[in-house]
This record gives C-alpha cells, sequence and structure tokens, in this order.
C-alpha cells in the first residue's frame, strides 16, 4: 500500500534531505583536512611529515572541475552520492586499522587520498542535487541550512567526536592508537547511517544536458575553460585568488599542530581533545559570526570600498598566534581560556574578512554564460595555494622555530592585504546588456562576450586568451607538482635527493616548454592590438608574461634548492 499524497509531500520536504546532506558533506571534508591532522600529532608525526602530506590531499577539491561534467553520463547525481557516502565508511574503517602497524602512516595517507576523491565527487553530486531539485527562491531559503549543518558537521568531526573520544580514553587508560581507532570507526558508523537515511529521502535530483559521449563532454569541458581565459583584467583577478589566503594557508594546519605540540619545544601542550574544542567549538562559533558580520559590512558599503578592510581584517588578526608563540617560546605555556580567546579573536577574522574573497570570485570572475563553471575553476585555483602553502608550513616551522615562523606568517599576509586594496574591478558599470533569450535562459553577457566585441577585439581577446592558458599550465606546474617533489625531498637528508632533482629538472623542461609558447603567443597578441587601439585584452597578454617571468625565478630557486639536496 503506497503512502497517502499528503505524506509524500511532507517527506519530499528540503527540511528532510538538505540538513543531512550538507552534514554529510561536511563530516568528511574536515575529518580528512582537519581530524587527520590531530590524530597524526598525536601519534607522534612531525609537524613536516603532517603538513606536506594532507597539503597534497587538499589538491583533490581543487581538480573537482575536471571530472564533474563525466558524472552526468552515467545514473543519477543520488547514485554516486550514495556510493561515495558508502564507499568512505569503509576507507575510514581502513585507516582505523592500520592505526597499531608499523607504516600506518603512509597507508593512512594513502586511504585519505581515495577519501579526499570521494569526499569531492560526493560535494560535486550533492550540490547539483540541490541546484536541480529546488528553484532559486527554494536555494535562497536553505541556503542558510547549508551553512549551518556544514559546520555542524566540522563542530562533531572535529570537536565533539574527539572530545568525547579522548574522555573516553582518559576514562579506560586507552592508548593513543585505541582512541583515534574508534573516531575512525564511529565517523564510518556515522557516515553508513547518512547513505543508509538518504537511499530513502534524498531526490534524484533532475539532469538538465546529458553529454552523449566523452568526446562532447570534452567539447563543453574545453569551452568553459577557453572563455574562463577571455575575461579582461584576467591576470589581476588571479593575483587576487592566488594571494588573498596566503597567509591563512600556512596558518591553516601549523596553526593548531603549535598549540599541540608540547611546552619543551615550544608549543602550548594542550591535548587533542583540548585542541578539538577551540577549533571546532568556540573557533567555529567566532568564524560563524564574523561571516554573519562580515558580509552584512559589504552588504551595507558595497565590494569595491568593503575589500580593502576584509583584507586587513583576514589577516592583522594573524598576530594572536605570534603573541601565542611568544608564550610558548617561553616554554611555560598559557592559561586554556587565553588560548581559546586568541584563537577565536583569529577564527572571527577570518570568516569577516573571508567573504570578500568568495563574493569578489562571484562578482568579478564567475558571471558569462558559464557562471557556474568559471566559478567552479576559480575556487580551484584558490585551493591550489593552500596546497603548497600547507605543506611547506610544517617544515619552515620545525626549521625556524614557532616564534619566527608565526612572524613569516604576518610577512606572508602583506600580499593578502596589498592585493585586496589592488584588485580590479572590470564588471563594475558594466550592465550584463544581452539578447532578449539570453535574458529569458538566465544566461548573464557580461563585455566580455564575443557577442559584443568588434571583430578584431574578438581576436586579440582569443590569442591573448590562449597566452594565458600556456602560462596557467606554467603556475599550475609549479604549485602541483614541483610542490609534490619538494615535499617528497622531507625528512630526507644532503645528498639522497637525486631521484628528485631529475624529476624537477623534468618539470623545469615541461615549463621552459610552457614558457616559449607563452611568449610566442603574446606576441602575435601584441601584434593583433595594433589593429585596435585601447584593446582590454592586450593586458590579459602581458600578465602572462608576467606570470611566466615570476615561475622562472621561482623554478631556479627550487632547481637550486633539488641540487643542494642532491649533492
Amino acid at each position: 500500500m503506497s503512502p497517502p499524497p499528503a505524506a509524500v509531500k511532507i517527506l519530499k520536504n528540503p527540511l528532510f534531505w538538505v540538513p543531512t546532506l550538507y552534514l554529510a558533506m561536511g563530516i568528511p571534508f574536515n575529518v580528512i583536512n582537519s581530524t587527520a591532522s590531530t590524530m597524526f600529532k598525536s601519534l607522534g608525526v612531525s609537524d613536516g611529515q603532517n603538513t606536506v602530506a594532507l597539503g597534497s590531499v587538499i589538491i583533490a577539491w581543487s581538480l573537482k572541475p575536471l571530472w564533474a561534467a563525466f558524472l552526468d553520463m552515467y545514473r543519477t547525481k543520488k547514485f554516486f552520492v550514495l556510493s561515495m557516502e558508502l564507499l568512505m565508511p569503509l576507507l575510514f574503517v581502513g585507516i582505523a586499522m592500520s592505526l597499531p602497524l608499523p607504516g600506518f602512516f603512509q597507508i593512512a595517507i594513502a586511504l585519505l587520498w581515495v577519501a579526499a576523491f570521494a569526499s569531492s565527487t560526493q560535494d560535486i553530486c550533492a550540490d547539483g542535487i540541490y541546484l536541480t531539485a529546488l528553484d532559486k527562491k527554494a536555494q535562497a531559503n536553505y541556503a542558510g541550512v547549508q551553512g549551518v549543518f556544514w559546520n555542524l558537521g566540522k563542530v562533531l568531526a572535529t570537536g565533539a567526536l574527539i572530545s568525547g573520544m579522548q574522555l573516553l580514553a582518559d576514562a579506560h587508560s586507552w592508548s593513543a592508537q585505541k582512541m583515534w581507532s574508534g573516531v575512525w570507526i564511529v565517523t564510518a558508523i556515522v557516515m553508513a547511517l547518512l547513505a543508509i537515511y538518504h537511499f530513502f529521502f534524498l531526490p534524484t535530483g533532475s539532469i538538465a544536458h546529458r553529454p552523449h559521449s566523452t568526446k562532447q563532454v570534452l567539447e563543453d569541458f574545453v569551452g568553459s575553460a577557453t572563455t574562463f581565459f577571455h575575461k579582461r583584467a584576467f591576470w589581476g583577478m588571479i593575483a587576487f585568488v592566488f594571494l588573498y589566503r596566503l597567509g591563512e594557508g600556512l596558518l591553516m594546519v601549523e596553526g593548531k599542530l603549535f598549540i599541540q605540540s608540547g611546552i619543551d619545544s615550544g608549543g602550548l601542550g594542550l591535548n587533542a581533545g583540548q585542541v578539538a574544542n577551540i577549533d571546532a567549538l568556540y573557533g567555529t562559533v567566532a568564524n560563524i559570526a564574523g561571516g554573519i558580520l562580515g558580509g552584512l559590512f559589504l552588504g551595507k558599503i558595497g565590494l569595491r570600498k568593503a575589500l580593502p578592510f576584509l583584507g586587513l581584517c583576514l589577516n592583522i588578526p594573524h598576530f594572536t598566534f605570534v603573541i601565542l608563540s611568544h608564550y610558548g617560546a617561553a616554554k611555560h605555556g598559557l592559561d586554556y581560556g587565553t588560548i581559546a580567546a586568541l584563537v577565536s579573536i583569529e577564527k572571527f577574522g577570518y570568516g569577516f574578512g573571508f567573504i570578500g574573497n568568495m563574493v569578489y570570485m562571484m562578482q568579478q570572475i564567475a558571471p558569462g554564460r558559464c557562471t557556474m563553471t568559471h566559478y567552479a575553476f576559480a575556487t580551484a585555483l584558490m585551493n591550489f595555494v593552500l596546497a603548497p602553502t600547507t605543506m611547506a608550513s610544517g617544515p619552515l616551522a620545525e626549521w625556524l622555530g614557532f616564534s619566527t615562523f608565526f612572524i613569516v606568517v604576518m610577512f606572508a599576509s602583506v600580499p593578502s592585504v596589498w592585493v585586496a586594496y589592488r584588485a580590479p574591478f572590470p564588471l563594475d558599470g558594466d550592465d550584463h546588456k544581452g539578447a532578449s533569450e539570453d535574458a529569458a535562459k538566465g544566461i548573464i553577457v557580461t563585455a566580455d562576450d564575443a557577442t559584443r566585441l568588434s571583430a578584431a577585439e574578438q581576436q586579440v581577446q582569443r590569442t591573448a586568451g590562449r597566452a594565458s592558458m600556456y602560462a596557467m599550465l606554467n603556475v599550475l606546474t609549479l604549485l602541483i607538482i614541483d610542490a609534490k617533489i619538494l615535499g617528497n625531498l622531507q625528512g630526507k637528508t644532503v645528498g639522497t635527493g637525486q631521484i628528485e632533482l631529475a624529476l624537477l629538472l623534468a618539470a623545469a623542461a615541461l615549463k621552459v616548454f610552457l614558457s616559449l609558447q607563452t611568449f610566442k603567443i603574446a606576441a602575435q597578441a601584441d601584434d593583433e592590438s595594433a589593429a585596435c587601439p585601447g584593446n582590454a585584452y592586450r593586458a590579459n597578454a602581458r600578465g602572462a608574461k608576467i606570470a611566466t617571468w615570476i615561475c622562472g625565478v621561482i623554478t631556479l630557486g627550487i632547481l637550486a634548492f633539488g641540487a643542494r639536496m642532491a649533492f
């Protein structure tokens, strides 16, 4: 007997699935990127190994745009959400079982890599269900629910769960390995229960356009990617994306590891449960409060006027860790309440300032015919920068000591404030004129759209875009390949890095090819721009050359370091 229509209507209410869906997204993201670092610290893994390994795992969320389009080719979004929610518990149980083994770190990192790709795939399809199962009004109405339950996932994964298991461990004299095994097993059980619940209550999500072949997917992806590089002031906007969170990237993982480090090593000596409470409870509340107030402030005076102040609010509170590390260097610790208060100040500033980053990408980088795809590209590039900065934070802290390291973080925050002040606003004043049929479809037609450019302007736009694509490949080679190879050198002694040096030389050869292509195509764009003086896209070609020169200088430094480690 089928349920009555009224009951079906109630069960289809978004309140029955939006909260649990975003809870199920928040738990794995935070357990992989935060809980794991606290665990490895407790089990004696050095800060350098910890941040290098987990920093590379972050890349999984940056690569989402590369396979997102393929997920619509087979089955439904609900199928992939459920599949990932069942796969992740198996991986989490595997991590729990690996902890007593001698090589637990390498096994756990390998499983975390797979879990990161599963979690990012779940994110893609869960967001897809939200966007296709709800109309625009409902999406707006439930936006707050999204954020609250995603953050609740963080509180559970990185706060309440660890604190609870720490209390049990203390009461029953469990070993650290047994305690952390319990954390991962409980997380696995929760994710499996959410998968079962979603089997019954999660909507399928509609498919706006199902590609007929891999070729069509690739064509759609290349078309979207190509027009991403056609935006005026492209490199100025990308500089903002890359640099706005530079200081935060260094602080994100190492800040917690410093608080958990022993007093004898210059840390503050808190246990895993205390660190979890500060980060997930007090820090989350402060972060949410900062985000709400930052959004109100931005809405009141507008993004252009608010952004420099938001940049200051994001970075100045990093000084709280300079204060904490001063007490840590004195090797007498600090009371828990003071530590919690200072960390909460930093989290409040992060929440207040971070809103500027997201809104800038939404309002200046994303708009166009491929708004959602371009926003995904922008957020992916933002996350790419977090990987090398997170990876570098641990080795830097070990080399410099905590006090000096956090002063370096303050200096690294200077570019963040500078790009907030100098960020370009190419779409300010653009009224998005477009054909009526485009407007009816909800398509945004900006000043960069081909329909609003002359033939000569289109030619320069395309050529400069090609130069920018080669330059971006150069940058990504630096951020992904070189960063990973340098991470492999962590913990090695001088004279043992010959393989890594060979790999760095191979990466350098690839960058030479990309550089030559960039300069060649940029010169072509310069020649073509003579036919349309004042063309806005010639600056993109110049920006591509500047980015390539910067990559070249950094590459020389990396090769010098690799040679030192090899010989």
